[in-house]
C-alpha cells in the first residue's frame, strides 16, 4: 500500500494501480507498473516500489521521496515536479520540461563533489506511464505535411492585389474570413491573470519578441538610430504595466498570426492556420496586429506608399473584427504589439531590399501609435508621417 502522509494513496481502476501525486491545485498520476519497468530499465535489477512520501513544496517545485528496493536493497530517489499553476514562467507544459532538462544538465556538469547527480527526466503520459528523456540532445515535432489541397498563402493573394491595384470581392471576403477566424479563436476566455502578465511580459521581453527582434539588428542602421530603439523599449515598458491591469481580456490566440505562409486559403476560401505560436492565451491585439501590420508593410515594400486598396482593407478588418467582437477595448492595446511587430517587417535580415525611406515609415508609425493613448484605424496615414 503506497502513502503520502500517511494517507492511502493507491487504488484500483481497470487499467491498474496508480499513484497520485498532489502537486499545488492538481494531481499527477502515476502508473506503478511503468515506474517499476522504468526503475528497472533504468537501474538494473528486480525493483519493489515500497512507498512514495511528499517531501513538500515551494512556489516553483514539489518534492517526493520514491522508496524502493533494487534487488532486494532500500533505495530512494526525490522526484521533483515543477509546479505549473504559480505562474514563474512556469504556465505550459513546455516550460516545464525546459526547467527540468536545464537543471539535469546543470546538475550533472556541475564540478566534480560539489553536487548531488541528477538520474534522468521523465515524461508522464495521459495513461500514468513514463518515457526518459533525460539523455535527450534534441527534439522532433513531427506534423503533416502541407499540401495543394491545404491552399495558397495569404501573402500571394495580397501582392496579386499590390499588382492589380484595386479591390475585389474576393480581397475583401478573405480579409473578413480572417476576422471570422479570430474572432471564434478569441471568444475562448480564460481567468488566469498569471498568463495574461505573462503575455504582456514577454511581449517586451522573450527572445523571440520585441526585444529579443532587436537584439539580431546589427548595429549602426541607416534608418532608425540607437536613441529611437531605446525611446521605443521604454515605451514598450510603459505599456506593459497599463495592460498588466487587463487580465480580463485573456484569450485564446493563435500568436504569429501572419499571411507570410501561417495564413492560408483553400480552394473553397476556408482558412487554414498553422505555426501556432509561443503562448496559448494571450492579448487579441496581439494576433490582431500581427495580420494588419502586413496590409500596411506588404504596400509601403511594394509602392512605397500606402496605397488606397490596403487603407481600405485596415479599415475593413478593425470595423468587422469590432462590430463582431465590440472589443472597443482593442484600441487602447494594440500599442505596444504594434512595436513588436512593426520592429519585426522593417528588419534588414528579414526584408533586405526594401529602402530606408520605406522603413522610416514603419518606424514613424511605431513611434506615434506608442504615444497614442487609443489607436484610430481611420488615421492610419497619419501614424506613418514623422513628427
Amino acid at each position: 500500500m503506497k502513502s503520502v502522509n500517511g494517507k492511502s494513496q493507491q487504488y484500483q481502476t481497470y487499467i491498474g494501480v496508480y499513484v497520485q501525486l498532489k502537486v499545488g491545485s492538481y494531481t499527477i498520476m502515476l502508473d506503478e507498473e511503468s515506474l517499476k519497468t522504468y526503475l528497472e530499465s533504468k537501474l538494473g535489477g528486480s525493483i519493489e516500489i515500497q512507498d512514495v512520501v511528499k517531501l513538500g513544496e515551494g512556489f516553483h517545485n514539489a518534492g517526493f521521496l520514491l522508496k524502493f528496493k533494487q534487488d532486494y536493497k532500500p533505495k530512494a530517489l526525490v522526484m521533483r515536479i515543477v509546479r505549473g499553476d504559480t505562474g514563474w514562467g512556469h504556465d505550459y507544459l513546455s516550460d516545464r520540461a525546459s526547467v527540468l532538462l536545464l537543471q539535469h544538465m546543470l546538475y550533472n556538469s556541475a564540478p566534480k563533489g560539489t553536487c548531488i547527480p541528477s538520474i534522468d527526466v521523465v515524461a508522464v503520459l495521459k495513461n500514468g506511464s513514463l518515457i526518459s528523456i533525460g539523455d535527450a540532445v534534441e527534439f522532433i515535432q513531427l506534423v503533416e505535411p502541407l499540401t495543394e489541397e491545404h491552399g495558397r498563402p495569404y501573402v500571394e493573394y495580397l501582392l496579386e492585389l499590390s499588382r492589380r491595384g484595386y479591390l475585389t470581392h474576393e480581397d475583401e471576403d478573405l480579409c473578413v474570413r480572417c476576422v471570422t477566424y479570430l474572432t471564434k479563436l478569441h471568444s475562448e476566455k480564460s481567468n488566469n491573470r498569471n498568463l495574461y502578465v505573462r503575455h504582456v511580459r514577454d511581449l517586451i521581453g522573450h527572445g523571440e519578441m520585441l526585444m529579443g527582434v532587436i537584439d539580431t539588428y546589427q548595429d549602426k542602421l541607416d534608418f532608425v538610430s540607437d536613441e529611437e530603439i531605446r525611446r521605443i523599449e521604454v515605451e514598450a515598458v510603459k505599456w506593459r504595466h497599463r495592460l498588466k491591469q487587463k487580465s480580463h481580456r485573456l484569450s485564446r490566440i493563435h500568436g504569429d498570426f501572419h499571411p507570410f505562409g501561417n495564413i492560408r486559403f483553400k480552394l473553397d476560401g476556408s482558412i487554414v492556420a498553422v505555426d501556432l505560436s509561443r503562448e496559448m492565451y494571450g492579448e487579441p491585439a496581439d494576433d490582431v496586429t500581427a495580420l494588419t501590420i502586413n496590409y500596411l508593410f506588404i504596400s509601403i515594400w511594394q509602392h512605397g506608399s500606402l496605397e488606397d486598396s490596403f487603407r481600405k482593407l485596415f479599415k475593413l478588418f478593425y470595423e468587422e473584427y469590432i462590430d463582431r467582437t465590440g472589443d472597443e477595448e482593442l484600441l487602447r492595446v494594440v500599442q505596444p504589439f504594434y512595436a513588436f511587430r512593426g520592429m519585426v517587417v522593417v528588419h534588414p535580415i528579414y526584408y533586405p531590399d526594401m529602402r530606408r525611406e520605406q522603413r522610416r515609415m514603419l518606424i514613424n508609425f511605431i513611434s506615434n501609435v506608442l504615444e497614442e493613448d487609443e489607436f484610430n484605424p481611420k488615421e492610419v496615414d497619419k501614424y506613418l508621417k514623422p513628427t
